[in-house]
């Protein structure tokens, strides 16, 4: 028997609707807002090089908690996801002669997170970059109009939050944007500290 055209509409639709619902990531992700932080960098002496006086600088931290629940045929609580997105956006107290805004903006893959405990993901910006976007040297929690993170997997934002309401750093008008500019932990002098305290990165 043949199916009225719109009869057939009907089903190709629904069935399509059904195929990407499945192809969604079976992964649920919750996260806390973003914590930023001035953190100064860490001074190390080893014994056989030469001792050079500088001054540490502050740099800004993200410190963001996540956790991370998979089915049952994905390992449950004993299971691991192997990689997650994060995107990370953050605005900055220092206006333009146009009105806008700094942004800076940085992705960073993070891998092998443990479902059923509490992780951190770390990022970093540098004071050479913070001094350039603020035109000050030093960098301190109040030069941060309002930070964000989006977490992607498998290429779907699951998950993200933002210390103001709205989706803010989409409205690209109202910013001056500089691409890259957040960094893995890896990538810093902070590489050699706090062990296991952050989920590991991919290296670029």
């Amino acid at each position: 028997m043949k199916l009225p055209l719109f009869l057939l509409t009907v089903v190709f639709t629904a069935a399509g609707t059904q195929l990407h619902a499945q192809s969604g990531p079976a992964v649920k992700v919750k996260t806390s807002s973003p914590k930023v932080s001035s953190i100064q960098t860490p001074m190390f002496q080893a014994a056989n090089t030469p001792n050079r006086n500088w001054r540490p600088k502050e740099w800004l931290e993200f410190d963001t908690e996540i956790a991370i629940t998979l089915p049952a045929s994905e390992g449950g609580r004993r299971g691991s996801l192997g990689s997650m997105t994060i995107n990370y956006y953050v605005a900055m107290n220092a206006p333009t002669k146009e009105g806008k805004f700094p942004m800076l903006k940085g992705t960073i893959n993070y891998l092998d997170i443990p479902a059923g405990e509490k992780c951190h993901a770390l990022a970093y910006v540098t004071p050479a970059t913070l001094q350039r976007v603020l035109g000050k040297s030093g960098f301190t929690t109040s030069d941060v109009k309002a930070a964000a993170i989006e977490v992607v997997v498998e290429g779907t934002v699951v998950a993200g939050e933002t210390t103001v309401p709205g989706r803010w750093w989409e409205k690209t008008e109202s910013f001056e944007i500089t691409e890259n500019a957040v960094l893995s932990r890896k990538e810093t002098p902070f590489d050699i500290l706090w062990g296991d305290y952050d989920l590991p990165t991919k290296s670029k």
